[in-house]
């Protein structure tokens, strides 16, 4: 039977985002196997601390979750996916430099729980086979700006009024990981009325991979 605790790195060098406040990390660690490297983020929104927490992928430093359109209220989708972006560095620094998580992973690069080495050079093969799969659905686009490859892929409707259908998210989705051997899970969102179908009129969507890997004492 496994024995497991929950670590809490606290993240009070983390700066208010206004909105959006991170507070700290729950990491499970497991008797025998050291931590996991998937995270509960406690947060607040708007100044109320929240009963559920954002879950981060530690290995790719990254949300694996986000804000449902119900709780954003007037806060604008990319401004909340950007702030996503930049907390996940900033906590991950902050995971990486714990003093408790260097003592169970001593000679572990924390970013890419490998041994350290030089810098790997980004993988645009994923990036790539995405936007050739686009070409087949001309009323979307890729998003740079807000996708940091290979891990998050985000994607747009050009034109608002363009017609599309959910099942086209997913087919990229499964397309994509056919090509790449990964595993790519779909997220998508937009604003949309009470009585509006939603399926026919989210805006964007945003391709996350999932890869949980395991640092096992003694492999090489």
């Amino acid at each position: 039977m496994s024995i497991f605790e929950v670590r809490v790195i606290e993240l009070n060098e983390l700066q208010n985002y206004g909105f959006i406040q991170f507070f700290r990390v729950e990491i499970l660690d497991v008797q025998g196997y050291g931590p996991t490297f998937f995270g509960r983020v406690r947060y607040a929104l708007n100044g109320v601390e929240q009963e559920e927490s954002l879950p981060m992928d530690l290995s790719k430093g990254i949300f694996i979750a986000t804000l449902r359109d119900d709780q954003l209220g007037d806060i604008p989708r990319e401004k909340l996916e950007k702030t996503l972006q930049e907390a996940a560095a900033e906590i991950i620094k902050i995971v990486r430099h714990d003093p408790s998580m260097r003592k169970l992973l001593a000679g572990y690069d924390y970013l890419a729980y490998d041994e350290v080495g030089p810098a790997k050079k980004p993988d645009k093969i994923s990036e790539n086979n995405l936007q050739s799969i686009l070409k087949d659905y001309p009323y979307l686009k890729y998003d740079k700006r807000y996708s940091k490859p290979p891990e998050v892929l985000k994607c747009r409707v050009i034109n608002p009024k363009s017609p599309r259908q959910a099942e086209d998210i997913f087919e990229i989705a499964r397309r994509l990981n056919v090509a790449t051997n990964k595993d790519y899970k779909v997220f998508y969102g937009g604003n949309s009325s009470n009585d509006a179908n939603f399926d026919k009129v989210w805006t964007w969507f945003s391709l996350r991979e999932l890869n949980f890997q395991k640092v096992r004492s003694g492999e090489k």
